[in-house]
């Protein structure tokens, strides 16, 4: 885990490595265990490794300022967390012998033991005990096509001399994060937007048709647009080539193929092959040369990865890390404490008060370089806060939901679609989902505000409320329909809808929350739900094996029986980094949430005030619970009033 940037020039000016070292010090706390450089020139192949200001102990390459024999048009650079190979051998920018191939890469690859062995078979001699290494020399070997061998989170660029060609690749699912910028002049990319004020400064203009777009949909990604106007994102599962002044298009390098997996799992046993799939998930995602833990919420999810966990430690204890809240509705102390002590982890709890939440907020806004949608991101700091200094690399139970409908949506969906295929079984599910409805929701919820909630669901789903002028929608429309949704062929209704979650419109969210939360600490999140394999099996299984009634993860939790303890399987609440932020509006936040609305987001252009009025009004009467909107709206006010200054 790392942050990585770097530029090349095309037209064979040199770069000032000034400009790359000041990039990599805004990325500093994504790699606090010392920076890299290389300087190359791509027309001789000449190559000059350098160090920065945080020299790596047993690195002795002469410092970046120093001079160099030859002008460098291509530069690429790192920031190490180091958690594969602690030795001075994993630094990075890595080559191999000879200087044909540069590589600097953010990310795992988790089955690098089993790659490694593969390519000494084929005569391949290894220096290191890293994954970067094997990496390297798996696209030495195999080129391009080494992608689809690996098993990983990943994000990197690697000068390919014999080709003259820059080769840039994002895993799977974009766990891993990865922008660019290019110009006529230049290609440069970074692990976070924010390194651009050093690279390119210029590209960071807001783009406020992605602002509206937020605003409107209260989505954050739509690659390749960002929320600044010359910045791309790199999709997950894409990559592209720079060569000959040209930037590729993104090529997408995997997606599901469900004709693939229906002849490589086992779904005539979903409930074995789920177990079969996250037992080996979670195998490969506890390597590591520092210590690992695992965020624990008292849910499904995360309950499973501590359990599964634990069964390979051999008698050891995970540290487990958890948020708690003394709140009617939100606390999950009960269930924290029975996965706790069933499994006997190193506990470590926090319970976040409101006092230092907008202070936070700033920070987070500042480290995730855009605005979010949701107040759950300040109970995860405070999650990954606590677990700094006790554990490098955490494993969280990201895209469980996603995969296994874990949502109240995904269940109106799996229903409105099922009363059309089969009107008969709609009855019998219907009637089970209607009488046990009242128990998705927490209970901290009025009648009045759980009537509403169910009203916006039939109504919009979980679209927030509109806060926008009138002539503003046609510019957040109009993003919205810029890229097309992706389709899964073979799909039934409920797994193409799943589908569309883990691809664009909720994983790439929570998966960039998580990186940047968790490396503003130094720490490495992984998400044991998301390996690949995992994520092709779970969209074949069909959806009545995931939705019956009102339980979610129908298969999930059959197979998942003797091994959590009931109390786990059978919860049926949804919470997920639960924050009392609803509440906090109406006591300690209300004030400072007050004058952040309407002396800032409120007198923006775009902003309908009477529409904001009118929300502040339903939240504090207390007859809706509108926090997530007014949520928004603040870190909407904050990015931007960060970017323009005022």
């Amino acid at each position: 885990m790392c942050g990585i940037l770097g530029m090349l020039r095309y037209n064979g000016v040199g770069i000032d490595p000034r400009v790359i070292a000041e990039g990599a010090s805004i990325l500093r706390h994504r790699g606090p265990d010392g920076d890299g450089y290389v300087l190359i020139n791509t027309a001789s192949g000449a190559s000059d490794s350098r160090i920065g200001d945080d020299p790596p102990p047993g690195i002795t390459f002469p410092h970046w300022s120093q001079p160099s024999a030859f002008p460098p048009d291509l530069i690429l650079a790192q920031r190490r967390l180091a958690i594969i190979d602690l030795s001075p051998t994993g630094h990075e920018p890595m080559t191999v012998p000879g200087g044909a191939y540069w590589l600097t890469f953010n990310g795992e690859i988790y089955n690098y033991l089993e790659l490694r062995d593969e390519l000494r078979a084929l005569g391949v001699t290894f220096r290191t005990e890293c994954d970067a290494e094997v990496l390297i020399q798996a696209y030495a070997t195999w080129g391009i096509d080494c992608l689809s061998r690996l098993i990983g989170m990943f994000a990197f660029a690697l000068w390919d001399q014999p080709n003259q060609r820059l080769f840039c690749a994002r895993d799977h699912l974009g766990i891993k994060p990865f922008y660019y910028v290019n110009t006529p002049d230049r290609f440069a990319f970074a692990s976070e937007m924010k390194a651009f004020k050093a690279l390119a400064p210029e590209a960071l203009q807001p783009d406020h048709d992605q602002l509206m777009w937020f605003l409107r949909y209260g989505m954050i990604y739509n690659a390749p647009h960002t929320f600044y106007e010359g910045v791309r994102e790199l999709p997950g599962g894409h990559y592209v080539i720079v060569q000959d002044g040209q930037v590729s298009d993104p090529v997408r390098w995997w997606d599901v193929d469900l004709e693939r997996a229906r002849a490589t799992y086992n779904y005539a046993d979903p409930e074995g092959e789920f177990l079969r799939l996250m037992q080996d998930s979670v195998k490969l995602q506890l390597r590591s040369d520092v210590p690992v833990g695992t965020c624990l919420s008292g849910g499904l999810d995360s309950s499973t990865i501590v359990a599964l966990s634990t069964a390979q430690l051999n008698g050891g204890s995970m540290n487990s890390f958890s948020s708690v809240y003394p709140v009617k509705g939100l606390d999950e102390t009960h269930f924290v404490g029975l996965v706790e002590n069933r499994y006997h982890t190193i506990q470590h709890r926090v319970t976040p008060a409101p006092a230092d939440f907008f202070t936070r907020l700033q920070k987070i806004t500042w480290h995730q370089d855009i605005p979010t949608a949701s107040a759950s991101l300040y109970t995860q700091h405070h999650v990954m806060e606590l677990a700094h200094g006790n554990v490098t690399v955490l494993l969280d139970g990201q895209g469980g939901d996603e995969l296994f409908a874990g949502y109240l949506n995904y269940v109106v969906y799996y229903l409105s679609d099922l009363r059309r295929r089969d009107p008969i079984r709609w009855v019998r599910e219907e009637t089970a989902f209607i009488t046990g409805l009242r128990s998705r929701f927490n209970a901290s919820l009025s009648g009045r505000e759980f009537v509403n909630r169910i009203v916006q669901y039939l109504r919009h789903g979980r679209r927030p409320l509109n806060v926008l002028k009138p002539e503003c929608h046609t510019a957040a429309d109009q993003r919205e329909r810029a890229t097309p949704r992706r389709q899964l062929t073979g799909a039934d209704a409920l797994n193409n809808f799943l589908y569309g979650a883990i691809v664009r419109d909720s994983i790439p969210s929570l998966l960039h929350y998580e990186d940047r939360n968790s490396m503003a600490y130094g720490i490495e999140a992984r998400v044991p739900y998301l390996d690949h394999r995992m994520v092709e099996f779970a969209l074949g299984v069909p959806s009545e094996q995931k939705i019956r009634g009102i339980e979610t993860k129908w298969f999930m939790r059959r197979a998942l029986r003797g091994i959590l303890p009931d109390t786990i399987i059978d919860r049926r609440d949804k919470l997920g980094y639960p924050t009392p932020f609803a509440q906090w509006l109406r006591t300690d936040l209300k004030s400072d949430a007050q004058a952040i609305l309407f002396d800032g987001a409120a007198r923006r252009t775009w902003i309908d005030s009477a529409a904001v009025k009118n929300i502040w009004d339903a939240h504090q009467s207390g007859t809706r619970d509108l926090n997530h909107t007014i949520y928004r709206l603040i870190t909407a006010e904050m990015w931007y009033a960060a970017q323009v200054g005022a």
